[in-house]
């Protein structure tokens, strides 16, 4: 099965912008690392996988270990598509009816961007999220005719700033008129929740750009730590539930640069039985993290796609853009996509500590700062908050 990749420009010739918006990223600068030559690609013995493994996993830890600092900003696009009975739900739920057929597929296109700085040793986290202000960033189309729909409400991407720090996560939102305009903000300050994380106590999440390096969720190291357990019980070929597990290695080498693929099988823990691959290209002019990424279904349909541009900066391997593809499980339609770019980054340099504090917030005078863990309310005035007086009764 071929990788789907969605080209708005062949919709119609009028239809351009998402075309465009990725050229205008991909022609910035990013100092990324590619290899200009294909792989030939040749199978490792199956008695020096778990040595390969364990080496690219040490790799990957020793250059994340690098890493005590990192500020930047991640320019997202992404694209999001609705088929058949959900994209007519959508229509009729959120959109205009312009008198025109109920389009079968609508393509959902948005554009933010997230300004981050990140302290490891300290671990603090700082993250400030907005629509881009110099394009069109939110356009819903017919996906078959390149038409443009419109939302019943003036709907408009969100913004907002969070800062998360060992025991406090802090949130401030925008609160905005009828035209999208920002009235004013209110700043949420609490504890963050000790031990199991549950619905009463789950706050929304704080962009952290090292989770992009990311492909199980958790960092390279533990994840194949797992398969080598595994292996070191069970052996590279084995038998579970009636499927053959087995890891595969392949090597190749462009001039100074050495590549592994790794095919990592696993069988699905939700819903009906399904036998997946995961197929992952390791480089060493990437820090041996991963530059490709795809699964697929023992079905022959690809579930996702992910790649990786890197970037060398101060000693460190980080990204330098991401882009991802998913696909309906079934049949194999694309779902969604995105591209997030980074740029104007720095890598283990020093972060003013007002970064992390409520002066980072943009506050205007009259905003409210609520701190709930000392049950007080604040006014932000000239660069202070001035606790409010409480209301006799």
């Amino acid at each position: 099965m071929k990788k789907k990749t969605l080209l708005i420009s062949s919709i119609v010739s009028g239809v351009s912008l998402f075309t465009m918006a990725g050229q205008c990223l991909a022609d910035e600068s990013t100092g990324a690392v590619r290899s200009k030559h294909e792989c030939q690609w040749i199978s490792v013995d199956q008695n020096d996988i778990t040595k390969i493994l364990n080496m690219i996993g040490e790799r990957v830890r020793e250059n994340q270990n690098k890493l005590t600092t990192w500020q930047g900003k991640v320019k997202i696009f992404h694209d999001s598509i609705d088929r058949g009975a959900i994209a007519k739900k959508m229509f009729q739920e959120r959109l205009k009816d312009d008198g025109k057929p109920i389009p079968d597929k609508i393509i959902e296109h948005q554009e933010f961007t997230r300004e981050f700085a990140l302290d490891v040793n300290k671990k603090l986290l700082y993250e400030n999220y907005y629509p881009d202000p110099d394009r069109q960033k939110h356009v819903i189309m017919d996906l078959d005719t390149g038409r443009e729909l419109q939302l019943k409400e003036n709907i408009r991407l969100g913004s907002g700033k969070f800062i998360l720090t060992p025991d406090l996560h802090i949130d401030c939102m925008d609160n905005k008129n009828r035209d999208g305009v920002i009235a004013n903000r209110t700043v949420i300050k609490q504890s963050r929740p000790k031990g199991k994380v549950s619905r009463q106590n789950k706050f929304p999440p704080v962009f952290d750009p090292r989770e992009t390096m990311r492909v199980f969720g958790n960092p390279l190291w533990e994840a194949f730590a797992d398969y080598l357990t595994y292996i070191d019980k069970h052996g590279p070929i084995s038998t579970f539930q009636g499927y053959t597990i087995k890891v595969e290695v392949e090597e190749c080498d462009i001039g100074d640069v050495k590549k592994y693929k790794i095919v990592l099988p696993s069988v699905s823990s939700r819903g009906p039985k399904v036998y997946m691959f995961s197929t992952l290209v390791c480089s060493s002019d990437a820090g041996f993290n991963v530059i490709s990424y795809s699964d697929t279904a023992d079905y022959d349909k690809i579930l996702e796609n992910i790649t990786w541009d890197y970037g060398l900066i101060n000693g460190v391997y980080i990204p330098a853009k991401q882009t991802k593809e998913s696909f309906d499980y079934l049949t194999g339609d694309l779902n969604n996509q995105s591209t997030l770019t980074f740029i104007d980054q720095k890598v283990n340099e020093p972060i003013p500590a007002e970064v992390f504090t409520y002066k980072n917030l943009g506050l205007q005078n009259g905003d409210k700062f609520i701190d709930k863990t000392l049950g007080k309310e604040y006014t932000y005035q000239d660069g202070n908050l001035i606790e409010a007086r409480k209301k006799s009764k």
